[in-house]
């Protein structure tokens, strides 16, 4: 098993890399957008905002750190990486919403032990690493002790794009009808690791989403887990980076909103009892990888 990074170092390497990219992103507007598929666009701003922070994180001592990119993919070491998502809520960002992140999150053995996410347009930063709680602007944050559902505000993914939406469509139609019968609201906001540092700091009380893309999550996952939150896949195992799902819920609500699930029970957003048996592939992260628009989940490439 490869030895656990410092974390205190870490942390402050990723200050230091998302220092850069906010600046970045305040600074600079996208102005060419591509897609890589169906409604999933990449701007300027995503691939220069990658290139810096990787730059940044190449260039402070982590030789023995890999990284994966949600525009470039991965490279160097498969058991600790660095993990970025350079603009969560892209289409928010193209059009002037600013509902969107930066999200890097350091993955050790499978699971997320560091975060730094940033809301550039909001003026907040959220960081966790494993063990040393979750702060917003260096204050701590603890999630809400809402504990009836019908008093809670649930964050919900979004449904899909791509060639393969109809299953998950089907899928957030009938939980969001079953949320929003039960909930006191749902809301989708366009960004998983804004979701997730909400639940973290009480503004949310939970957030469902389908699939489990690790640039879009494994920040969040520690900061909210930091927080107090319970972050597990559909199943009710706990998140890791091969998780189907994620759910991210403050400790009172589980009882009245795990069962709500049942609807993912044995199709592809629910664990299968093989999905432990590729460890040995790089990067445990989903299929949906840099350019892809489905959300089936699994091992990403191995790295060559």
């Amino acid at each position: 098993m490869a030895q656990r990074p410092d974390l205190t170092f870490a942390l402050t390497a990723a200050h230091n890399a998302m220092d850069l990219a906010v600046e970045h992103v305040l600074r600079h507007p996208p102005r060419h957008i591509r897609y890589k598929g169906d409604r999933d666009p990449v701007s300027d701003v995503d691939e220069t905002v990658e290139r810096l922070i990787r730059q940044c994180l190449t260039g402070a001592d982590s030789a023995n750190i890999g990284f994966l990119g949600e525009e470039t993919g991965p490279v160097g070491n498969r058991d600790t990486y660095w993990v970025l998502d350079p603009i969560d809520g892209t289409t928010n960002h193209q059009h002037g919403n600013p509902l969107c992140a930066i999200a890097l999150g350091l993955v050790h053995n499978e699971q997320p032990v560091l975060g730094v996410t940033a809301l550039p347009f909001l003026g907040h930063r959220y960081s966790a690493t494993e063990g040393g709680g979750a702060f917003r602007d260096d204050e701590p944050i603890t999630t809400s002790n809402t504990d009836e559902l019908n008093n809670a505000l649930i964050g919900f993914c979004d449904y899909g794009s791509g060639t393969d939406t109809g299953l998950r469509d089907v899928l957030c139609a009938s939980l969001d009808h079953s949320l929003t019968a039960r909930a006191q609201g749902v809301r989708r906001y366009g960004s998983s690791a804004l979701d997730l540092v909400w639940v973290a700091d009480g503004t949310l009380d939970a957030c469902i989403l389908l699939g489990n893309r690790t640039w879009d999550t494994a920040s969040g996952a520690v900061i909210a887990r930091e927080a107090g939150a319970l972050v597990l896949d559909s199943d009710a195992s706990p998140h890791s980076v091969r998780s189907r799902c994620v759910v991210a819920v403050s400790p009172g609500l589980p009882a009245e909103l795990l069962p709500l699930l049942h609807h993912l029970r044995g199709i592809r957003f629910w664990p299968s009892s093989g999905q432990a048996a590729h460890g040995s592939l790089a990067f445990a992260a989903p299929e949906d990888s840099p350019g892809s628009t489905s959300e089936t989940p699994g091992p990403s490439p191995t790295v060559t």
